[in-house]
């Protein structure tokens, strides 16, 4: 049996296998297509398909047979790192709702393939680079972005129609800007009426926000960008939002504003009405409007207020006249809601979360989301007349997508001992099991299998009594006390541990004597008010106060050494290094901090305001929670990491920790990356800096 190295954690194929993604069912319900990693480069994703009845998969489009025209643009460089989409071929495809056509953007272009003859041609005109590339709701039309304009087509024999032009590179039309896709997750700039009748779009002006420059170091060059970066205190980009009608070609302008520093949160279209879901500058209040499309009169649905911040989420639906669902957590817990001729019903509730709306019906409501645990996620059933809640399925995470029909469920599965399978099949009933993960004979990571440890799921105790989850990977091999490694991200957003295949990565630390430690702190998602709001107004102290309650459980491991305790992160976890660096100097010996956040000044608005409020407002939260005020209190051995070309934590963060760690005389290790942005995602790049993460820890722990 084979040791698990860093350049076969990243070489072809992949070790993770190949299950598909982004499933879709055929309007017709006979095929099952998806997008699978190709066998001979893992960066290539093509298109199959596979008879829901017989089972037989076949590649239906290799992603190498569309060329691209030219070198990616700006725009379609920052969409992807903002998606975090670093693959290649075809990346993204949707059925027409007649299952004729499939669109397929490639490389700045639109395709169109006939689902009969396979043939496939470009919609969008050749020699040019498109972004954010749309078929109509109804399959007739197919728009997208050039050069900030937003245009349209007819799917058949159609002629270039202009819907918005900019001639200002600061202005955009049909593009969610920065803060919308990196931080509210809107990546949308415009939207189709599902009867093609209207769309709406989005412009967006840069000039609002101050011009400042930073320098991208490639291998040869060193340039020097100018950037309209939204820091926190200042100005965002304006954003304003209009109906334009297909028959007429008229543009009206909504004033969906009550201040001027608003954020358009979301827009859907409700039947005749268009609902936009409005968030304050301080996102303690979020306001969704409605706006009637023959007057664009206004009127307010709902308003939810917190004390600390409201999240955004997309679980906004139609089920008739004056009736709609919404998701609220103005009891603690995100639950569902219904909204009916001006009275409101809570439909779920107790300790729980309703994380997403997969489809609904006129009496029962498919939702993704938990009740018993936070670590697993599931497929439930809630009964609009009656209210009860059923689960339909067993122990893991479930990555649950239903069909525009209602009729098929698409489950991604796994588990801490199940790598993964694909489900397909009726909502209820059996569903036929679409890719099996299993690793068997053939399968790239069987080799490895033997060294392979399952990790354990437990649960501590935060300070003021909540529950903290941790996943814990011993080492492959343990013959006395060891090294052990937290590996950390600890920031608002995300959540690591789960009942789920974890990341190989940690088979990797575990198969070269290292045991880690994920815990998932206050702050973390897919948890309550009050576990997240332990941010509020001071980031990097009940997150540090959690790890130290995890470093502590394992220090008194007998397989762990508590003097070889390490800390590893990235982004957010950079940030958490240094914090447990400097605030637990005695229990954290040596430490791994990739694109760290160094000081909240110089990161975004939407991001840092939500929990720190302004710089203006609150200069003692940016003092506070910056990482250059207890620096002299560090000790232990460091080693940074940045891309060079970063636009999110700007390499800036660390060119100031690098200067102020000098002052201190405090020797460190770095490693910077030419022409590399947040992700650091590049194969070449991945294996030199894991193999420099595993060097370091080897020598320091």
């Amino acid at each position: 049996m084979a040791k698990l190295d860093v350049a076969r954690l990243f070489g072809d194929p992949s070790l993770t296998g190949t299950l598909p993604t982004n499933v879709q069912i055929s309007p017709d319900g006979q095929y099952a297509t998806y997008l699978k990693v190709a066998d001979d480069d893992r960066e290539r994703l093509d298109l199959w398909r596979c008879h829901m009845e017989t089972g037989v998969c076949e590649c239906w489009l290799d992603g190498r047979s569309l060329a691209s025209d030219g070198a990616p643009s700006a725009q379609e460089k920052a969409a992807k790192e903002r998606k975090r989409l670093f693959s290649h071929g075809i990346t993204d495809y949707r059925w027409s709702p007649d299952g004729t056509t499939i669109l397929l953007p490639v490389d700045g272009a639109g395709y169109l393939m006939d689902a009969a003859s396979l043939e496939v041609r470009q919609i969008t005109p050749a020699g040019h680079r498109h972004t954010d590339i749309q078929l109509s709701p109804l399959g007739n039309f197919v728009s997208y972005v050039r050069n900030g304009s937003l245009y349209y087509t007819a799917a058949i024999g159609g002629t270039e129609l202009l819907i918005a032009e900019s001639t200002d590179p600061l202005l955009s039309f049909g593009i969610a800007d920065f803060i919308a896709q990196e931080e509210m997750h809107r990546f949308k700039g415009h939207w189709w009426h599902p009867q093609e009748q209207a769309i709406a779009l989005t412009k967006v002006d840069e000039s609002t926000i101050e011009e400042s420059r930073r320098f991208e170091a490639e291998a040869d060059q060193l340039r020097v960008i100018t950037q309209r970066y939204p820091f926190a205190g200042a100005a965002n980009a304006k954003v304003e939002l209009a109906i334009f009608d297909i028959a007429t070609g008229a543009t009206r302008w909504i004033d969906y504003r009550d201040a001027s520093d608003d954020y358009l949160g979301r827009v859907d279209f409700a039947e005749d009405k268009l609902a936009i879901q409005v968030q304050d500058r301080s996102q303690r209040r979020v306001t969704l409007k409605l706006v009637a499309l023959n007057d664009l009169s206004t009127e307010v649905l709902l308003v939810e207020q917190a004390d600390a911040w409201i999240n955004l989420h997309d679980n906004f639906r139609v089920l008739g006249d004056a009736d709609y669902l919404w998701t609220s957590e103005r009891d603690g817990y995100q639950h569902l809601y219904r909204y009916r001729n001006g009275t409101c019903e809570q439909l779920t509730e107790g300790i729980g979360r309703v994380n997403r709306v997969l489809h609904v019906s006129s009496d029962k409501v498919l939702i993704a989301g938990w009740f018993t645990t936070p670590t697993e996620q599931h497929l439930y059933e809630v009964d609009l007349t009656s209210g009860s809640v059923s689960q339909t399925t067993e122990a893991g995470w479930h990555e649950i997508d239903i069909s525009d029909d209602g009729k098929h469920l698409i489950d991604r599965f796994s588990s801490l001992t199940n790598p993964g399978e694909v489900r397909v099949g009726p909502v209820h009933g059996a569903q036929r099991t679409l890719a099996d993960g299993k690793i068997s004979d053939g399968h790239p990571y069987l080799p490895y299998m033997r060294h392979h440890v399952t990790p354990e799921l437990g649960t501590l105790r935060s300070s003021d009594g909540q529950t903290l989850h941790y996943r814990l990977t011993k080492p492959h091999a343990i013959t006395s006390a060891g090294p052990l490694i937290v590996y950390v991200y600890g920031g608002p957003g995300a959540q690591r541990v789960r009942n789920e295949w974890s990341e190989l990565l940690l088979q990797l630390f575990a198969q070269c004597g290292f045991g880690v430690l994920e815990l998932d702190n206050r702050g973390s998602s897919n948890r309550d008010r009050q576990f997240e709001w332990a941010l509020a107004h001071r980031l990097g102290d009940a997150e540090v106060e959690d790890q130290l309650v995890g470093a502590h459980y394992v220090a008194g491991l007998d397989w762990v050494d508590a003097g070889r305790i390490g800390v590893f992160g990235h982004s957010y976890g950079g940030f958490m290094t240094l914090k447990c660096m400097t605030k637990a100097a005695d229990v954290f010996k040596a430490g791994v901090a990739v694109a760290p956040v160094c000081d909240w000044h110089l990161y975004d608005t939407h991001y840092t305001e939500r929990y720190l409020g302004t710089p203006q407002d609150n200069p003692e939260a940016y003092e506070s929670s910056s990482v250059f005020g207890d620096l002299e209190h560090l000790e232990g051995k460091l080693l940074l990491m940045h891309g060079m070309s970063d636009d999110n934590v700007l390499f800036t963060h660390t060119t100031l920790l690098m200067r102020a760690l000098q002052k201190l005389n405090f020797p460190f290790e770095l490693m910077t990356y030419p022409g590399s942005k947040h992700a650091l995602q590049e194969r070449d790049v991945s294996i030199h800096r894991f193999n420099l993460i595993v060097d370091f820890f080897e020598r320091n722990l």
